[in-house]
């Protein structure tokens, strides 16, 4: 496991033992379990109440949201929260599909028109190539062996 995560294990377990006690009882014994097994030896959180004003990290927000949202709020309120979070997925995947959609792709391209200023058009000749004899070539060859010498 990357070592953001268990850092962020460890700050979830402090915020627990700063918790009301008819809060930490709604939380399953396995899932605190998990949370002490996977924290960090060596990170050491400095949390204080309030917790607000303390700098969480991002993984350990999101781990107190599913916390809140699957063992300490309302069966009502969860229907909502899980709702809701399904409808900003649903919309981020139509973002995404939107944004790479393989028809789209060469479609949405920015095509630039340059003037002749900034690239002037360069006079180019067409230039006939004509093999050379067998015998051409091996005189040639002769040639390059005594001027080496």
């Amino acid at each position: 496991m990357k070592e953001e995560y268990r850092e962020a294990f460890s700050e979830v377990a402090q915020i627990i033992n700063l918790m009301p006690s008819n809060l930490v009882s709604r939380i399953p014994l396995e899932f605190k379990q998990i949370i002490q097994a996977e924290k960090s030896k060596t990170y050491i959180p400095n949390i204080t109440e309030p917790i607000e004003q303390c700098a969480l990290k991002t993984e350990t927000i999101i781990i107190l949201a599913l916390i809140y949202r699957d063992f300490l709020c309302s069966k009502e309120e969860r229907e909502n929260l899980i709702a809701r979070d399904t409808n900003n997925l649903v919309e981020f995947e139509k973002k995404l599909r939107e944004k790479y959609n393989s028809d789209n792709i060469f479609k949405n391209r920015n095509t630039t028109q340059y003037s002749q200023e900034e690239y002037p058009k360069e006079q180019t000749a067409i230039v006939e190539y004509k093999e050379k004899k067998f015998l051409q070539k091996l005189f040639d060859r002769i040639k390059h062996i005594f001027k080496r010498n």
